[in-house]
C-alpha cells in the first residue's frame, strides 16, 4: 500500500487515525450538519447546496479533510456539543484552519493540522487511512486499495 507523508508546523491536539472524508467546500457545523435539531442528535450533513460532496454523510468518527471552516461561534458550539456526545470527528486537516474551529479543537483536544507542505485536498481521497500527529505536524496517508 502506498504511503504519503505530509508535513507542517505543530498543530492542535494529540494524535488520531481513521478513515478520511474529503470535501472541497468550507464547512459550517451550524449550517451544514443536522446536529442538535435532529432527534436523535446527528452528525450527518444536511446542507445539499453548500456541502454537495458531503450531503448525507455522517461526520462522526472520521478524519475530516476540508479547506477551512465558515461561520461563527455557534459552529464551534455545535461541533463541541456533538463531540461530547461521541459524534465528533477523530481529527481535522485543513488548508487553513478557521479560528472558530481552532477554538473548538483546543477545547476538545481534537487533533487539527493545517498549512501542510502539500495540498491535502489533492493528496487525500475518501476512504484513505490517515494518521494525524498534530504534536509533530505530520500526517501519514495510506492510500486505499483500488
Amino acid at each position: 500500500m502506498e504511503k504519503i507523508i505530509l508535513r507542517g508546523h505543530k498543530g492542535i491536539g494529540g494524535t488520531a487515525e481513521g478513515e478520511a472524508l474529503v470535501s472541497q467546500n468550507a464547512l459550517s457545523y451550524i449550517f451544514d450538519v443536522g446536529g442538535i435539531w435532529d432527534t436523535p442528535m446527528s452528525a450527518k450533513v444536511t446542507n445539499k447546496i453548500e456541502m454537495p460532496d458531503w450531503y448525507g454523510e455522517d461526520l462522526a468518527g472520521k478524519v475530516l479533510v476540508f479547506p477551512t471552516g465558515r461561520g461563527g461561534i455557534f459552529s464551534s458550539a455545535m461541533l463541541m456539543g456533538l463531540a461530547r456526545r461521541g459524534l465528533g470527528p477523530k481529527a481535522m486537516i485543513n488548508i487553513k484552519t478557521h479560528p472558530v474551529f481552532a477554538y473548538a479543537s483546543i477545547v476538545l483536544d481534537l487533533p487539527t493540522v493545517d498549512e501542510l507542505d502539500k495540498n491535502p485536498l489533492e493528496v487525500i481521497d475518501n476512504g484513505d487511512w490517515v494518521k494525524v500527529d498534530a504534536e509533530r505536524g505530520i500526517v501519514e496517508v495510506t492510500k486505499r486499495e483500488s
